[in-house]
């Protein structure tokens, strides 16, 4: 038996780690063909705050429910307008893809993401761009620029799936909504 010291991270290393499970379906049924990793820093805004509030409000009934249950549950993490719009664009691809979601708090949490990185990489990207098609006037925009990102990722897949080479993800988002570029730089993908 190995022993291990469980050490907390410093405050700024504490973050929610995204996991998109890419499946698809094959032959026997469906299968699970590679993740999609990213972490979001753990802030102010992005937190566990406001669904723990009103889980513990409920009373002591439900802290004992909580020691049979996984805690915290994934409807508890934090989750917002970027996490939405990356998810979706991995579920236009592949709509039955699931979102998994862990806390990284401690020195042992950081080798999870390493375990989970142990796989064979697959190159591809996420083109980010504001869509325009809910635009009562397009001339309000003529002339305009915005931002259209791309950015590189890994699907860290068990074997190599020759389909998923240069898998192309597009992430759309309202032109109105502005803060969606400022929101991903918060983002870091594995």
């Amino acid at each position: 038996m190995e022993e291990r010291t469980l050490k907390w991270l410093d405050i700024h290393e504490m973050k929610v780690l995204k996991q998109i499970i890419i499946i698809s379906d094959r032959q026997n049924g469906e299968t699970e063909i590679g993740r999609i990793l990213y972490t979001r820093p753990l802030t102010t805004e992005y937190n566990f705050i406001k669904q723990q509030a009103e889980e513990e409000s409920l009373g002591e009934k439900n802290k004992f429910e909580r020691l049979f249950q996984e805690y915290p549950k994934q409807a508890n993490y934090p989750n917002d307008r970027i996490d939405e719009i990356i998810f979706n664009a991995v579920k236009r691809a592949y709509p039955k893809s699931v979102l998994r979601n862990d806390s990284i708090l401690f020195n042992v949490d950081l080798e999870k993401i390493e375990l989970l990185k142990n796989r064979n990489i697959i190159k591809s990207a996420i083109y980010f761009s504001p869509e325009f098609s809910m635009v009562e006037n397009f001339y309000d925009y003529v002339g305009k620029e915005f931002q259209a990102p791309r950015i590189s990722i890994n699907i860290y897949s068990y074997y190599r799936p020759d389909f998923l080479e240069g898998q192309i993800f597009y992430a759309n988002f309202d032109v109105s909504e502005s803060n969606v570029i400022e929101k991903l730089e918060t983002v870091h993908f594995e």
